[in-house]
């Protein structure tokens, strides 16, 4: 009988431990890339860097796609499972369509629709910060239930279009 429960205790750590790997093995680059297309944004909106360095504006704006890309798919593989799930897939699809539509853009010189999709997916970034940092007081989001908060979302990001 005590052997039985040792086992059990032992699979129950080991799956504690595994989970708490996974988790910091998706929360550690999904942060990363997070900060990488946060901070990337406003840099590359710059026309002086866009007309003086316009290699380093398109160096950044790779590091920018692949950040959105690891970001987004980092983001719903934390969510799963989650309450905020659909919220966040809506918001990881808006971030690759907008990221994915100014990389094509860009990559087929239609300059001015770069520029307009660059700025629907920042809004998405933004939008993402602020609805995490918002989350941190509950009293805010407990009026909201999850599907409004998608509608939000996806609300806002259609603005910029």
């Amino acid at each position: 009988m005590a052997t039985s429960t040792l086992r059990a205790s032992n699979s129950s750590r080991f799956k504690f431990k595994t989970a708490v790997w996974i988790f910091l093995g998706l929360t550690i680059p999904h942060t990363l890339a997070g900060i990488f297309a946060l901070l990337i944004g406003p840099i590359n909106f710059s026309s002086r860097l866009r007309q003086r360095h316009l290699k380093l504006h398109r160096i950044l704006g790779r590091v920018y796609v692949v950040s959105v890309f690891i970001g987004a798919a980092t983001g719903v593989a934390l969510a799963s499972g989650r309450p905020g799930f659909p919220g966040t897939c809506g918001q990881a699809a808006a971030w690759i369509v907008c990221t994915t539509a100014a990389f094509i853009t860009a990559r087929n010189r239609h300059i001015v629709q770069h520029r307009q999709w660059m700025i629907r997916s920042y809004a998405v970034t933004f939008t993402f910060v602020s609805s995490r940092v918002l989350n941190l007081w509950p009293r805010y989001w407990s009026h909201l239930g999850d599907a409004l908060s998608a509608v939000g979302v996806i609300a806002f990001t259609l603005v910029s279009l």
